[in-house]
């Protein structure tokens, strides 16, 4: 892997799937992100970023902004070693696709214990099979900005808003999960 200088490197390393990076980028924030989270991703999903990009809608534009960010250094892609690995997960478990499964195993070969998806659907069979890897929401890192003091609340549920829009979450489970990490970091904040 190869890693960019930076002046202030984030502690927090996580492994992305292309449904976080999307989100986060339809939210505008995914820059933003980078300043408390060092963000890889396998070339699996690099690859459904480039495919994402074609499309001339809000979910390409995304797409091309992340490519961006990853041509720039900022967003590093990294090749998973146990191939045979990401082939059991998929033919075991419906709901994991390829990307997903090599962002798990991506995460599990470097010792990264953050893995963030947005793909609700697959979820808790993720859950299932990520040992000591923690599997979040893309909404994990909207937090930490919050939590970083580099968004407010307030920029975060405006954040959440526009991906909730641009992802059509509305009536979606994910948007009312997303919304309620909101609600309890206003709490915290009142605290």
């Amino acid at each position: 892997m190869q890693k960019k200088t930076r002046n202030k490197v984030p502690e927090t390393i996580v492994v992305g799937d292309t449904s976080a990076l999307i989100s986060l980028g339809v939210g505008g924030v995914l820059s933003k992100c980078l300043e408390t989270s060092r963000i890889l991703i396998p070339q699996k999903v690099n690859n459904e970023l480039n495919e994402i990009s074609q499309s001339n809608d809000i979910h390409g534009k995304a797409a091309q902004e992340t490519i961006r960010i990853i041509s720039n250094g900022d967003i590093e892609v990294a090749e998973v070693k146990h191939i045979e690995k990401i082939d059991e997960l998929v033919s075991g478990y419906s709901r994991i696709d390829v990307g997903e499964a090599e962002a798990l195993i991506l995460a599990q070969e470097n010792s990264i214990t953050i893995l963030i998806t947005d793909d609700f659907r697959s979820l808790p069979d993720l859950k299932k099979v990520s040992g000591d890897v923690e599997i979040h929401l893309s909404i994990y890192l909207l937090a930490r900005l919050v939590l970083e003091n580099l968004i407010t609340i307030t920029e975060a549920q405006d954040a959440l808003n526009r991906i909730s829009e641009g992802r059509t979450w509305e009536s979606a489970a994910i948007y009312n999960l997303a919304k309620k990490y909101i609600e309890e970091l206003k709490e915290h904040d009142r605290k």
